[in-house]
């Protein structure tokens, strides 16, 4: 049903209206894609994944007795060293910071980088049958270049201005490994909390746990957690597809890859030169994810129509000036390429074909570079 509602929007020309058509195709793309991720999830790929590039430590035994049960306390050897001063933009082709300790079983991770904030998923494994999780805490690692601040809500775009994060629903908290640091209130209740702390001068993190296990502390684990981040881990972010034809003016802008214990990934690269489009997309996107079947159901945007190089295709213009080419079953993969806007368009030369054709696809996470 939202598959038919969606179609007149991106493909027909609709006459003048008091509805901003632009922004319902933006709003009807965004939610397709949440729809996709999460259909996709019930059959092993997570909408919270692990970054199969960077594994992280479940669970130390080496640790001293732990100060609250189930949470070992970090020795003054082991806490992680705090910076001076934090990077005033991240490279989103990087990954700058990273879990240290975690409880053990959160298998499945996600990284979503950008150029002023960079957040880290981890999670148990998703039941098929349920699509719940399959029990253990959730967390999640939110930090922002300096000059920034985390805003209280759990937005996607979460990096603002300093000064804007606001300050209504936080209360003092004892400081991590001696900086500062804040309890953020909207977060917490009886299995939740959310600690956030300046790890540098003028930059900020936070800490948040989820569906903490029945009489466990969630604030304690939340301060485990945050006291063994690692910083400056400058690790690059592998990827299942190199372009050899990408225009210069478009460069990397936010990353959010992952893959589950299943084997299963996700993986959507946005590019652009710094600026969003009109509409809050970024000029160019990629998104990947395995699946064999040729064919549209509810998890993509719609059916083939078309094909190129001998893939079932879907190619569409959008109103915004830009347009999408989507590929089914190559190399085992859907692959889905939206140009935003028509300058960008022009860029890859007036279509995405050549974009496609110019990619080196790699199914298999252990190819990924």
């Amino acid at each position: 049903m939202e598959e038919k509602l969606l179609t007149p929007l991106r493909d027909v020309a609709l006459p003048p209206s008091a509805v901003d058509l632009h922004r319902a195709v933006r709003d009807g793309r965004r939610q397709v894609r949440r729809r996709r991720i999460a259909t996709a999830a019930t059959a092993g790929l997570a909408v919270v994944a692990v970054l199969a590039a960077a594994p992280a430590v479940l669970g130390q035994p080496d640790r001293p007795a732990p100060f609250v049960p189930g949470f070992p306390s970090p020795t003054s050897a082991s806490v992680a060293p705090m910076p001076d001063r934090a990077p005033t933009a991240f490279d989103p082709g990087r990954q700058y910071a990273d879990f240290g300790w975690l409880p053990a079983g959160l298998t499945d991770r996600m990284v979503a980088t950008g150029t002023a904030q960079l957040a880290l998923n981890a999670s148990p494994p998703m039941d098929p049958a349920s699509s719940d999780r399959t029990g253990g805490a959730q967390v999640e690692l939110r930090i922002v270049a300096a000059g920034h601040g985390i805003a209280l809500e759990g937005a996607n775009d979460f990096a603002v201005p300093s000064g804007r994060a606001g300050s209504a629903d936080l209360e003092p908290a004892e400081p991590v490994n001696g900086r500062t640091a804040r309890w953020n209130r909207l977060a917490s209740d009886a299995r939740g909390a959310a600690l956030r702390w300046e790890y540098a001068p003028g930059a900020w993190a936070e800490v948040t746990v989820q569906a903490v296990s029945e009489g466990s502390d969630p604030r304690a684990l939340a301060r485990r957690i945050a006291e063994d981040v690692r910083y400056g881990v400058d690790r690059p972010i592998r990827l299942p597809v190199r372009f050899a034809n990408l225009p210069a003016g478009l460069k990397p802008m936010a990353y959010r890859v992952g893959t589950s214990a299943g084997g299963s990934w996700n993986v959507e690269l946005s590019y652009g030169s710094g600026r969003r489009t009109k509409y809050g997309d970024w000029p160019l996107v990629v998104l990947m994810i395995p699946r064999l079947s040729p064919s549209g159901d509810n998890s993509v945007l719609g059916g083939p129509d078309s094909t190129i190089d001998g893939h079932p295709a879907r190619r569409r213009s959008s109103p915004d000036g830009g347009a999408s080419l989507q590929v089914y079953g190559v190399q085992g993969l859907y692959v889905e390429m939206s140009a935003h806007d028509q300058a960008t368009l022009r860029k890859l030369g007036g279509n995405l074909d050549s974009l496609f054709r110019g990619a080196t696809l790699y199914p298999k996470v252990k190819d990924w570079r």
